[in-house]
């Protein structure tokens, strides 16, 4: 590890305490982290505290963590999540642009498309939650890398096990994939990354979702997705 790169004792408790109280870790550590493997080698969860990223990483032998939550090189989730991969030889990799009450710009989503075809596993993918930029990723994942059928794919986006919630704002996400596939059943053989390429309209789509708002209440204020 780059000694630069180590935290101080002192700062290391802070982080934690601050990871444990403000960012809902003791939630995540202490009754539901939402770790699942969705197949051989590929793993997904909510933001792992410290010691259950190492406990992974022995026990799957994780070679990268790919981190969906905003860039921030400042915030403690991500300065203690850097500092166990560096000690741990593991690959961050940190996507930004995905939010889980909102739809990524084009661009952004073609180059995770790319990415998840480059991940090295065994590898974990996590949000804050690992409910639903998770299971937006983890649905990519499954129908373009593992050629799952994308109505098998979209199981990875459900209220059960995963906590996602379909009624409310995140439902967005799951307003993407039926976007495609009720082109898909208008034209046969399209695949999902010519319908990107060719015809996703982030700012049409985002118009035409109508969630329950008496939900997004749940969504925004008691869990906090971000």
């Amino acid at each position: 590890m780059n000694p630069s790169l180590r935290l101080l004792p002192e700062e290391r408790r802070r982080y934690r305490r601050h990871q444990f109280w403000s960012d809902h870790g003791i939630f995540r550590e202490w009754f539901y982290a939402n770790f699942h493997e969705m197949a051989p080698g590929v793993f997904r969860s909510a933001q792992p505290s410290p010691r259950q990223l190492r406990l992974w990483h022995k026990r799957h032998a994780l070679r990268a963590v790919l981190n969906l939550r905003a860039p921030a090189p400042r915030e403690p989730h991500y300065r203690l999540e850097q500092e166990i991969c560096d000690a741990t030889g593991m690959q961050h990799i940190v996507l930004h642009g995905f939010g889980s009450r909102d739809l990524p710009e084009k661009e952004r989503l073609l180059a995770a498309m790319d990415l998840l075809t480059e991940l090295p596993k065994p590898f974990l993918l996590h949000c804050k939650s690992g409910a639903d930029r998770a299971g937006f990723m983890s649905v990519l994942y499954m129908h373009l890398v593992l050629q799952q059928p994308i109505a098998e794919a979209q199981k990875q986006l459900r209220l059960w096990p995963f906590g996602h919630i379909r009624h409310a704002n995140t439902g967005i996400l799951d307003w993407f994939f039926a976007s495609y596939r009720q082109a898909l059943g208008n034209e046969p053989g399209l695949t999902l990354r010519h319908w990107v390429e060719r015809d996703y309209d982030r700012d049409a789509l985002l118009k035409s979702f109508r969630p329950w708002y008496r939900l997004d209440w749940l969504t925004d204020r008691l869990l906090r997705r971000e």
